[in-house]
């Protein structure tokens, strides 16, 4: 009797643990190569952080080959994420399949979990790094390449106890927190050139401006000379232009 006890506790465990763990299932309405959703979903200091992401490949489609000079007709075989990078220390993903793979003309799906802890807050720019195996063909001759590409248009926003993040579609900037205190945060995804910034004030009153070289990362810029009120930060990278308003309020 006590063993029947014991199976049947274990299975109870067991399907209580798959049920909490449970993979995503893709969506399949998805038909065009891209991720979805636009935005993820703001984390949390001390709350359990779940996003789905999916994740969809045309099977075929064209490259430009530049040994050749032209674009070639090429079927996507399969599609994998190999690693995603940059995530809050302790988060992890996982897929709807032991290899994140799938072939082309599918969707898969990723789910990103973690509980952020305190000190995590801030933005966090995700590369998800992808591994493409294509055959193009020359005429009627396959040529079968291996690919490796990645997508950094994800941001993860681990919101503190204070401080809203406003919501930005992919490629657009990110901007953490508001209101702020004595520092904001800033991050542009996709920004291959310099980025420039202005903060004025609301009678268009250039306040501070200044220049990065470097695109990649998270700008921190203090606040600590700005008094209470509501500000405009610009940012111009290449032939791209972005304002977004934010408040600086000292209790």
């Amino acid at each position: 009797m006590r063993k029947s006890y014991f199976s049947i506790i274990l299975i109870c465990a067991l399907s209580c643990a798959q049920n909490l763990y449970a993979q995503c299932s893709p969506d399949t309405s998805l038909k065009t190569s891209g991720t979805m959703p636009v935005v993820l979903d703001t984390a949390k200091v001390g709350q359990l952080y779940s996003q789905i992401i999916q994740y969809h490949i045309t099977k075929d489609t064209n490259v430009f080959v530049p040994q050749l000079g032209q674009n070639l007709n090429a079927r996507i075989d399969t599609l994998r994420i190999l690693n995603v990078v940059g995530m809050p220390s302790g988060f992890t993903y996982s897929c709807h399949n032991a290899g994140c793979k799938i072939v082309g003309g599918t969707t898969g799906c990723a789910t990103l979990t973690g509980t952020p802890t305190s000190g995590q807050a801030g933005i966090y720019p995700l590369l998800v790094i992808i591994g493409i195996r294509a055959t193009a063909f020359l005429g009627r001759v396959p040529v079968t390449q291996n690919v490796v590409d990645t997508n950094a248009l994800y941001s993860i926003v681990v919101q503190g106890s204070t401080g809203e993040v406003e919501m930005s579609g992919l490629g657009l900037p990110v901007v953490y927190p508001n209101p702020v205190v004595d520092e904001l945060q800033f991050y542009v995804p996709l920004a291959d050139e310099s980025i420039s910034y202005r903060i004025k004030d609301m009678q268009g009153k250039t306040i501070e401006s200044g220049t990065y070289q470097e695109t990649k990362e998270v700008k921190h810029l203090s606040t600590q000379s700005l008094g209470n009120g509501l500000y405009l930060l610009e940012l111009e990278t290449g032939e791209k232009f972005y304002s977004k308003k934010f408040v600086v309020n000292r209790l």
